[in-house]
């Protein structure tokens, strides 16, 4: 068998557990054993069958059962658990992945996390030994050694947490006992704690779990530590769902830490970050795609200048201080562009994932536990860097809040590496950077949430950056994934009014309106008194997922609550337009311009209504009105110029005509302008307007002759005969 046709039948008999379809889960289970006998695993197998078929039994006889449940449970699990064991058992005969090839070298070495243990022990006890030495005795090529040996026994004590499948009792008491005791650092419990969490990702095991949950009550006063520790605690819940409901100890876990404040806080804002987390992709897609060429594209000419008048375009302060290079930012729009970026980032957006992802390559991220280490300007790599005596640098990457553990060491690798003189430069630009830092860490002092969120935003990025970074990550599966409803085990925060429209709030504002939907859809579901703007905002959404009978709806029940909001008036009068119903669009519009008469975009959009409804001489009074009231808005441009040649006002009609070709005009204009200059019987013009109607259409030329099909009608009723526009139109194919 293949890796991937393992992970297939377990992927489908999962689904059917999750269904509560028992019946075809044992059926797929039966055949996935005949093809591939294992004794031990079909006798299990027929144990679990045999107790399902007792309870079904019982069940159609009528007998009354108060254990039924837990009975079903137990059984599920008990599958689950089977399903995950025999699926082990296929992959460590199959699969070529790095960790069943970890997995298989330690299982020939016999290893034992109690030996390895007392091997971490001696490796420290030497470092620490050769620390007490005096300085001027000491060899730092030595300190250097002992530090990256007590570095090789935690990487192989990581690499044999993460690769252990279901540690026995003893295995476990070891680790334990281990990580409860005061003297070892809370930088190798980080480390390990990652250890349990990849472990469990991999395959699910209650105890490990569990341990989980233990070792966060015994922290919950150590922030970095507990903040980890929930993290991996709910992406695993979230993962696990359905098996950990049926978990009595996890459920009751849970129950005890529901009135734990601080729990459900941290847990709030781990979920918000998790939901920021899985827009990564969407954002660095962003950032490549459309901000760095867009600006790359448009910044070319004005380099072009800055070069023309000798600025050092190496040094970013004569570029700051250049009043062009803030006009520049204006007039592109690229500053509304920072402005959202930087929006993002306070938000908690990470905007760093698609320039740290060059930064990954490094050998030092070779190895998984790399990923998960803690930033420590002790560690060997940095030791061993050209810049670990540079106390500013060093300083200034340790603090920077911005900056997950892994980013910190590509950074310090990246800075490493570059040349000397470029290197030389960038270290004169730290100085105001470092001044910078200190006022941050001045307003965080304000802010208690800061230095939380922070630590969860860290950890989280360092989670999220390893399942989609390294470079064997298609071996892992990304626990980024899914809707954060499905985890019903955490009702009890997810479900929380505030919650549900923050989160809803959130993908709104991101324009990911069948998110938003979904979340302010739960709110109305679950909430005793809802806020009535979150009706609106449903109807919102569907307006913009072109669903605009439901938007209507929507916004309609709003309206019972306020008759007189303008945006919600505007916005049915909106849906029922691009519904196709102008008559109810119009209706709604003059209920508005009854509460705003001089509002610009009602007086427009009623103007558009009666055009379209063909009363052009009441349409073309509004598109006056605005342009009364607004001579600099150009919007009403294009519609006078229209309703004047439906007119026969030719002559007006090009003098409008006339202003919108001088600006910025479009395919439609030529094509308009086209028209008018053919009723006028100016063929040479017409020809030329409709040519340049084509090249603005990219020369499509079947397109323009639909188009021109389309106003046919147009031209019919100013005397054009159809076999003139025929012949038009060849005359415009021969001239492109």
């Amino acid at each position: 068998m293949t890796e991937s046709e393992i992970r297939k039948y377990k992927t489908n008999i999962t689904s059917l557990l999750k269904n509560a379809r028992l019946y075809e889960a044992f059926a797929e289970f039966d055949k996935l054993l005949n093809a591939n006998p294992n004794w031990e695993i079909s006798e299990d197998l027929s144990k679990l069958q045999m107790s399902y078929k007792y309870m079904l039994m019982y069940m159609a006889q009528g007998t009354a059962d108060p254990q039924k449940e837990q009975i079903y449970n137990n059984i599920l699990l008990s599958l689950y658990g089977l399903l995950d064991r025999y699926c082990h058992h296929l992959m460590l005969i199959y699969s070529h992945s790095q960790y069943y090839a970890i997995r298989q070298d330690f299982s020939k070495s016999n290893a034992r996390i109690a030996i390895m243990l007392e091997q971490y022990n001696a490796e420290c006890q030497k470092y620490q030994l050769y620390l007490d030495v005096p300085e001027n005795n000491t060899d730092k090529k030595q300190l250097a050694e002992l530090k990256h040996n007590v570095e090789k026994t935690e990487t192989k004590l990581f690499n044999y947490i993460w690769t252990s499948y279901r540690p026995d009792t003893g295995e476990l008491e070891s680790l334990k006992n281990f990580l409860y005791k005061p003297d070892v650092s809370d930088e190798v419990k980080s480390l390990l704690i990652s250890a349990i969490f990849l472990n469990l990702n991999n395959s699910y095991d209650e105890n490990l779990l569990l341990l989980l949950f233990d070792l966060y009550l015994l922290y919950n006063n150590n922030d970095e530590l507990a903040i980890r520790l929930m993290c991996c605690i709910f992406l695993l819940l979230h993962k696990y769902n359905d098996i950990a409901i049926l978990s009595t100890p996890i459920k009751n876990h849970i129950q005890t830490l529901k009135d734990d404040s601080n729990f459900n806080d941290a847990l709030e804002l781990i979920i918000l970050q998790f939901i920021k987390s899985c827009d990564t992709d969407k954002l660095t897609k962003m950032m490549q795609e459309e901000f760095l060429p867009g600006l790359m594209n448009a910044s070319s000419g004005f380099m072009k200048n800055l070069k023309k008048q000798k600025i050092d375009l190496n040094d970013i302060t004569e570029i700051e201080s250049n009043p062009e290079w803030e006009e520049f930012l204006e007039k592109s729009g690229f500053a509304n562009k920072i402005k959202e970026l930087n929006e993002i980032q306070m938000d908690g957006g990470d905007v760093f994932l698609g320039t740290f992802s060059k930064l990954k390559t490094f050998p030092f991220f070779h190895d998984v536990s790399n990923w998960f280490v803690p930033f420590s300007t002790n560690h060997s790599a940095i030791m061993a860097s050209s810049i670990a005596d540079n106390k500013l640098i060093m300083n200034i990457i340790s603090n920077a809040r911005f900056l997950c553990d892994s980013d910190r060491f590509s950074f310090c690798l990246s800075i490493d590496s570059i040349p000397a003189t470029q290197k030389e430069a960038m270290l004169t630009q730290f100085d105001a950077q470092n001044e910078m830092l200190d006022e941050i860490k001045q307003v965080e002092t304000i802010d208690t949430k800061t230095p939380l969120k922070q630590i969860i935003a860290n950890y989280m990025q360092d989670l999220y950056r390893f399942f989609n970074l390294y470079n064997r990550r298609t071996e892992f599966d990304n626990p980024f994934t899914g809707n954060i409803l499905n985890t019903s085990i955490l009702n009890h925060v997810i479900l929380k009014s505030d919650n549900l429209i923050l989160i809803g709030e959130y993908y709104l504002k991101r324009k990911y309106y069948n998110l938003a939907l979904t979340f302010f859809l739960k709110e109305i579901e679950v909430a005793d008194n809802y806020q009535p703007n979150i009706i609106q905002k449903i109807g919102f959404c569907y307006q913009n997922l072109k669903m605009y009978d439901k938007a209507i709806t929507y916004y309609s029940k709003y309206d019972l609550f306020d008759n007189t909001n303008l945006w919600n008036i505007k916005h049915i009068a909106a849906s029922f337009k691009a519904a196709g119903n102008i008559e109810k669009a119009l209706e709604y519009y003059r209920k508005a311009e009854s509460i705003a008469s001089d509002n610009l975009s009602v007086c427009l959009n009623i103007g558009h209504c009666l055009l379209e409804l063909n009363k052009v001489d009441d349409a073309l009074k509004y598109y006056f009105k605005v342009n009364y009231l607004k001579p600099s808005d150009n919007k009403t441009l294009r519609p006078i110029a229209w309703c004047l040649f439906l007119q026969k006002k030719f002559i007006q009609s090009e003098e409008y005509y006339n202003k919108i070709l001088a600006s910025s005009p479009t395919a439609e204009d030529y094509m308009n302008y086209g028209h008018l200059k053919l009723v006028q019987n100016n063929i040479k013009d017409a020809i030329n307007a409709y040519a340049e109607c084509v090249k603005l259409s990219g020369k499509d030329f079947s397109k323009f002759a639909s188009d021109f099909n389309n106003d046919s009608k147009y031209l019919s009723a100013n005397g054009i005969a159809s076999h003139d526009m025929a012949l038009i139109l060849d005359i415009v194919h021969y001239n492109i």
